[in-house]
């Protein structure tokens, strides 16, 4: 789909170079994913290895394998999560609006987490392929809509994730050590350049010990979007969000009937949009 809008997303004709010559290594390699095979997804790729042709490549063939070992094809009609309320009571999260730029955030509001609670309801590996259902649902329907409402090409996500009071017994617990590395990996790995913006607020002292657990996973490029704040952060949440969309409860305006927490307000639940 083509916008009137220009947008920092849109392909650059340096990429465009680029692009052409990986489509073609890809090709000789036997790299083939229908579902995912458009210009504006594989650019991902390159912008993500700084359009080293090669090295996206062989990113690209790790992801179609993961892909088809793990049934993603399929996961937004089969997966069933009956346990979503109850794990959403013990790790409350949504996606509430969208940014000064048009992209959707989402709110992590780890400083109400109940991770006893969390794994009690579900598993690791349940939750695992709940992210995976979010990360393509973001893709296949919130950014187009998105789009949609911005008029250019929207691609990125903004995540706001709010730290306050939690212990450093969150960031030791053995499921959260084997899950969020994975998930961290799984995401840079296989969803590259999905990511604007992170805001990690109230960051207690205990954070460094889960950043020394996810770093490793994140790139440079990735650590440059990254603002970690040790109060409310809100100067930096109010240069990213307007704050008629920033809820309340972080420092902005918006009180959505029934808590900004479970409204789920954005282009993508407009039918004008979808």
């Amino acid at each position: 789909m083509t916008y009137e809008n220009k947008s920092e997303d849109d392909i650059t004709e340096v990429e465009l170079n680029a692009l052409k010559r990986f489509k073609g290594v890809i090709l000789a390699r036997g790299f083939h994913c229908p579902q995912r095979s458009d210009d504006e997804f594989l650019v991902r790729f390159l912008r993500a290895r700084q359009l080293d042709v090669r090295k996206a490549a062989t990113m690209y063939g790790e992801y179609v394998q993961w892909r088809r070992d793990n049934n993603v094809d399929s996961v937004l009609q089969n997966f069933k999560y009956p346990e979503l309320d109850r794990v959403l009571q013990a790790w409350p999260q949504n996606w509430h609006k969208t940014d000064k730029m048009g992209r959707p955030i989402n709110i992590q509001l780890v400083s109400r987490t109940n991770i006893k609670d969390v794994f009690r309801e579900t598993t690791e590996e349940r939750l695992l392929m709940r992210a995976v259902w979010v990360w393509e649902d973001l893709h296949e329907n919130k950014l187009p809509a998105c789009s949609r409402a911005a008029g250019r090409h929207i691609a990125r996500a903004t995540v706001i994730v709010d730290l306050k009071d939690v212990s450093v017994m969150t960031f030791t617990n053995a499921h959260v050590r084997k899950v969020l590395p994975k998930m961290a990996r799984w995401f840079s790995s296989y969803f590259p350049e999905y990511l604007g913006r992170l805001i990690i607020i109230n960051a207690p002292v205990a954070f460094k010990v889960l950043w020394e657990m996810l770093s490793p996973f994140v790139d440079d490029q990735t650590q440059k979007k990254i603002g970690i704040h040790k109060n409310n952060g809100l100067d930096d949440l109010l240069a990213t969000v307007d704050a008629e969309n920033l809820p309340e409860f972080l420092g902005g305006k918006c009180n959505c009937p029934g808590g900004c927490e479970n409204s789920y307000t954005g282009p993508w639940n407009d039918l004008k949009y979808r």
